[in-house]
């Protein structure tokens, strides 16, 4: 039964300590182990990467198991887990330990998730570019906790959606690498084949693919491969139209059918712009976007950092589509640039390819399809169950919205 007379006040330093007990040659620690604000990911309370600490320098700070690392820089990522073992991690992190008797050990964390400390961190969070929270002033914020029993029933609550979290993890996490393994046979071995032949592939190197499939360079089988272009920024005439204008950032493996902007008819009459058709496949050449794909699922403009792909009529855009999503690296590998390779129209031409007969490409983007589909209903199923748990864990350390049951 809850109880409203149960709750009761707390400054935060009542409920946990910070603990600095800081390493200054990370090299001399006595553990292989290190985590770094990279290692962590928003809102979720487990670790699961980290670095050596060979690869650091500078002060960090040790931890043990059980306590709570937090990312004071760019707090607001919400990024914070719980260490599983001992190791160092970042001076940029506080290592909180929580004070039993107020407050379950695995309940300190779900506080800290809330909205409710977010408020409150909120209003001594210090810094514009880099917000940053120190332990000085986060100490004397006050909160409103549970007792130990009702924290105990709200992590029981959770529990249950974390092992349902984990379970859609796992299966996310297995359907993706079978999409990798089933893309990589179909694309080069196809369906039901007996008879292959050898051709020369990258490097001297020699692969195998099907007698009926063809190998070429891509534009032997597109109608076209060209890029956008960008109307004048200076000039307010040429955007705020209808013409949906695609940029590189946009691309992410997906269909396309919006952008964040759009340009006018005279924009596009004015400028290296060009109108491309549904369907057309685009691929991103520069930037940190190098090698992401999209398909138009309506008539649209690109800027010039995208190329795209107009495939003739015995070319399925989803197989094309997958057969780069899978030459990705093998692609970026012939940019040119000293720092962020860039790839250009003249690569994406000559680049070579097996091609099945279009009935066969169909049957392999239909099975790469619905792959795809189980993926994105998963990733679904996944965000849904992050926002039910935090719905809840919100309302129960609510008090206002505790009732009596």
């Amino acid at each position: 039964m809850s109880n409203n007379n149960s709750w009761q006040k707390v400054r935060f330093y009542e409920i946990c300590k910070n603990i600095s007990d800081r390493i200054d040659d990370p090299k001399q620690a006595d553990t292989d182990y290190y985590v770094g604000l990279e290692h962590l990911d928003s809102e979720d309370p487990k670790i699961s990467r980290h670095g050596s600490p060979q690869d650091v320098s500078k002060t960090k700070l040790l931890f043990k198991s059980g306590h709570i690392l937090f990312g004071k820089r760019n707090w607001y990522l919400r990024r914070l887990a719980v260490a599983q073992r001992e190791g160092i991690c970042s001076a940029h992190m506080l290592v909180l330990e929580p004070i039993e008797g107020k407050i379950t050990k695995e309940f300190l964390p779900l506080l800290m998730f809330s909205d409710k400390f977010f408020e409150k961190a909120l209003m001594v969070s210090a810094g514009s570019m880099s917000p940053t929270i120190k332990w000085k002033d986060i100490a004397p914020l006050e909160f409103l906790i549970p007792s130990i029993e009702q924290q105990e029933n709200i992590l029981s609550i959770t529990h249950k959606i974390d092992h349902a979290i984990y379970n859609v993890q796992n299966l996310l996490e297995k359907t993706k690498n079978y999409e990798i393994s089933r893309r990589e046979s179909l694309l080069t071995r196809g369906i039901g084949h007996t008879k292959f032949k050898k051709v020369s592939w990258l490097f001297g190197k020699e692969i195998e693919i099907p007698e009926e499939w063809e190998y070429d360079r891509i534009e032997h089988f597109c109608n076209k491969i060209t890029s956008g272009g960008t109307p004048n920024r200076d000039n307010s005439d040429y955007y705020g139209g209808q013409i949906t204008w695609i940029k590189s950032g946009e691309l992410k493996n997906n269909f396309l059918s919006k952008s964040e902007e759009k340009i006018t008819e005279k924009g596009l009459s004015e400028s290296s712009a060009k109108l491309f058709p549904k369907n057309t496949l685009l691929i991103a050449m520069y930037g940190a976007t190098i090698g992401k794909t999209a398909i138009l699922e309506k008539d649209a403009t690109t800027n010039q950092a995208i190329c795209a792909i107009l495939p003739n009529t015995n070319f399925d855009s989803f197989y094309l589509q997958q057969l780069l999503i899978s030459m990705k690296n093998i692609l970026i590998s012939f940019g040119m640039g000293a720092g962020q390779p860039n790839i250009n129209q003249q690569i994406i031409k000559t680049f070579h390819i097996p091609l099945p007969p279009l009935p066969e490409q169909q049957k392999i983007a239909r099975i790469l399809s619905n792959i795809n589909e189980q993926i994105t209903q998963q990733q679904s199923h996944l965000t849904n169950l992050k926002l039910l748990r935090k719905s809840i864990l919100n309302s129960r350390l609510t008090k206002e919205k505790v009732s009596v049951q």
